[in-house]
């Protein structure tokens, strides 16, 4: 059956209840009279052996006995009965099918096995199931009520053009209620529980080849098949479709951090945001966000930029919207003189011209104040976003006629607009969504709404292509590792064994030598030049300043002699001689912008890259960026320039500006390698690696590299 099953889960034409009652109260008995309640067109087959009838409908004593190919069964009875059931529909081959029983993964070790049976049924028939655990799936088009949420008991279904996949049927039915009152509606809402074989992954995936989606909502406490997330979210992308999701559950208390700088910085919570990001998905932070967003994200309209004009009958409502924007990243329009003047012509002198415009009170004596001064932004080309602030509007004021002129801007204008509707009269927020006006009841919500779209809209040009960076020259390099791993200690390589390993990657390593004695270094310096770097070398080793195993800027023969003998005496004493390789003599390169590069491997995405700040501030300054390889430069470039020091790479206050362009090669590179390498490679520390000046390249300073072992 394969994924085509699938369409019988979100668009079934037959479907039976498997454990069927008459109690309309019980979970199964729910479903059926959703069914019929809201006027679902396709068979409805009661399944119980114990009724004649259900609910007036003709009821079968087992799912063998339902004539034809049921789409969709829905099981409704206990969990000890759930696998009998499940063999049944197999044998019958039904389609799909969901378990609304729970006591399965998440009440115990015995409910865990049960689960997998769960998993190996749906894997072996190739039936499609949802759950167990879970509350169903809504097709609201099709008015297939597959579900006993009660969310579904009251008013009737608004079909529209968003999508709600949740893994907890209570935050499904809470955005379901909390979207409401907008006019937008849903298509498909589904909760999907204890994920045994349909994920949220999936059906993403699915729903987004839906014409009539044009907004996706994704709830999830964990995350699985990654891989067909991150896929289904460049699909996304490139369809500029959006996806909202919230996703709770943050790191373990007490999770051990990796030995490495990326480690310690990237926890499971900050992957998450990073692979969120590249894949331009858009993280919400709850379920408020979650539910309203779409009524901006659904536009077919996109931000061309993040610069804002804000219209206020308040001043301080309008003042408070200008800090939330700044604070998101929104700049503040700055007006063209025409704008200003235009604008001062038709206020009164009490009011202000300049951004924020605020209207004052005076919109209750000049009805047409908004709708003049409109027109006038919209013809701006400063102003890429309108929007505004309405509070206390009540009786005196023409809100038909503001909402009408509103709906008519953002109807022919390039510009994104959005309402905040603070305080005012009751029915607006619907006479305004049904003008299909983006509007909220909060400000800061608001603002927050559009600076994740503004960010959602500029960043579909990074990664938009559903394909894959591809392996260019440096395919083929790398090969078993198992000579490396022989030399470690604990998995971990030398620096001199990590570079040795880095240059074979192609990537470029500054000029050193491994020198086993005092006259191997003054012949490794002599080739060098001097002034030289020189380090203790050893697998043993994993950080060489906490030991004094560094020295810079050594200057001549005398020196570096005096420099060996005692690095070399500090090794023998801190891990033993026999597993220190030397000392590492290396070139003192002229100064340049010092960033670190890490991998770590994380247990659901797999190997993330870091790009940050480098050198031994790293951890106390954080100015870091997570991505998920494989990285083409222009997504590497993008995480430079939103690192904080991006303005010193950029040649800040008359600096030199410096190489980003190999920095983002180098990070490309990297990522490339790491997804040919497979699972090899456990951690991976480069730091520190300097940027030179502009056309002079980037040298790998100093490097740590950790296999699986």
């Amino acid at each position: 059956m394969g994924t085509d099953a699938l369409d019988g889960l979100l668009s079934p034409e037959k479907i039976a209840i498997i454990g069927a009652s008459d109690d309309t109260g019980k979970i199964s008995g729910r479903p059926i009279e959703y069914l019929k309640r809201y006027g679902f067109q396709g068979e409805i087959c009661p399944v119980n052996p114990r009724r004649e009838t259900v609910q007036g409908l003709q009821c079968y004593p087992s799912i063998a006995a339902v004539p034809g190919t049921v789409d969709l069964a829905i099981i409704a009875i206990p969990g000890k009965s759930v696998i009998h059931a499940l063999e049944e529909c197999a044998e019958q081959h039904v389609r799909s099918c969901i378990i609304f029983s729970s006591g399965f993964a998440e009440s115990g070790e015995e409910g865990k096995e049960i689960q997998r049976q769960i998993s190996d049924i749906a894997t072996q028939s190739g039936m499609r199931v949802l759950g167990p655990n879970c509350q169903g799936v809504v097709n609201l088009q099709q008015k297939s009520v597959a579900s006993f949420s009660t969310c579904f008991a009251e008013a009737g279904l608004r079909t529209g053009y968003s999508a709600i996949i949740s893994q907890s049927g209570a935050v499904a039915a809470m955005v379901y209620n909390l979207q409401k009152e907008w006019a937008g509606g849903i298509k498909y809402w589904i909760a999907t529980g204890n994920e045994a074989d349909v994920s949220v992954s999936e059906l993403l995936d699915k729903v987004l080849d839906d014409t009539d989606v044009r907004v996706v909502q994704v709830y999830m406490e964990d995350v699985k098949k990654p891989s067909v997330l991150i896929s289904a979210a460049r699909k996304a992308r490139h369809m500029a479709k959006p996806i909202l999701a919230l996703k709770s559950g943050k790191t373990p208390e007490g999770k051990k951090a990796a030995s490495s700088h990326t480690g310690a910085l990237a926890g499971e919570d900050a992957v998450v945001d990073a692979v969120f990001r590249q894949s331009g998905i858009v993280r919400v932070r709850d379920v408020h966000e979650l539910a309203n967003f779409p009524v901006l994200f659904s536009q077919q309209k996109r931000a061309v930029g993040r610069n804002v004009a804000i219209l206020s009958n308040s001043g301080g409502l309008g003042v408070m919207m200008v800090d939330q924007c700044r604070e998101l990243g929104l700049g503040l329009a700055k007006l063209s003189m025409s704008t200003i003047d235009e604008l001062t012509n038709m206020l009164p002198d009490f009011a202000s011209a300049e951004n924020p415009i605020d209207l004052t009170a005076q919109l209750l004596n000049d009805k047409e104040l908004l709708s003049n001064a409109l027109p006038v932004l919209t013809r701006d080309p400063g102003v890429d976003i309108i929007l505004f602030g309405l509070g206390i509007m009540g009786k005196g004021y023409d809100i038909p006629a503001i909402i009408r002129d509103i709906a008519e801007a953002n109807r022919v204008s390039r510009q994104i607009m959005a309402v905040a509707w603070v305080g005012g009269q009751s029915g607006v927020i619907e006479e305004f969504s049904r003008a299909d006006v983006p509007v909220f009841e909060n400000a800061t919500m608001c603002v927050n709404a559009v600076a994740s779209f503004a960010d959602f809209s500029l960043g579909l040009e990074v990664g938009s292509s559903e394909e894959q960076p591809r392996l260019g020259k440096t395919e083929g390099v790398v090969g078993s590792l198992e000579e490396y791993r022989a030399c470690s200690v604990d998995g971990f390589l030398s620096e001199h064994k990590s570079k040795e390993l880095l240059k074979k990657w192609g990537l470029p390593v500054s000029c050193e030598v491994l020198a086993r004695t005092e006259a191997e270094a003054v012949g490794a310096a002599s080739t060098i030049g001097y002034p030289v770097a020189v380090k203790i070398c050893s697998a043993a080793v994993q950080h060489k300043t906490e030991l004094g195993g560094l020295v810079l800027n050594v200057q001549n023969e005398q020196q570096l002699r005096s420099v060996t003998t005692d690095l070399l005496a500090k090794g023998a004493e801190h891990v033993g001689m026999d597993k220190v390789e030397g000392v590492l003599v290396q070139e003192m390169l002229q100064a340049g912008f010092e960033v670190s590069l890490g991998i770590k491997r994380d247990q659901i995405f797999g190997p993330v890259l870091m790009v940050a700040s480098g050198g031994i501030y790293i951890e106390i300054l954080k100015d870091f960026q997570l991505l998920i390889p494989p990285v083409d430069v222009p997504t590497a470039m993008h995480a430079i320039k939103n690192l904080v020091s991006s303005p010193i790479l950029e040649g800040a206050r008359g600096r030199d500006v410096l190489d980003t362009e190999a920095l983002a090669e180098l990070i490309s590179s990297l990522s490339l390698m790491l997804v040919q390498e497979g699972s090899q490679v456990e951690e991976l520390d480069i730091n520190p690696v300097f940027v030179m000046k502009k056309g002079e390249g980037v040298r790998i300073v100093d490097a740590l590299v950790r296999l699986n072992h």
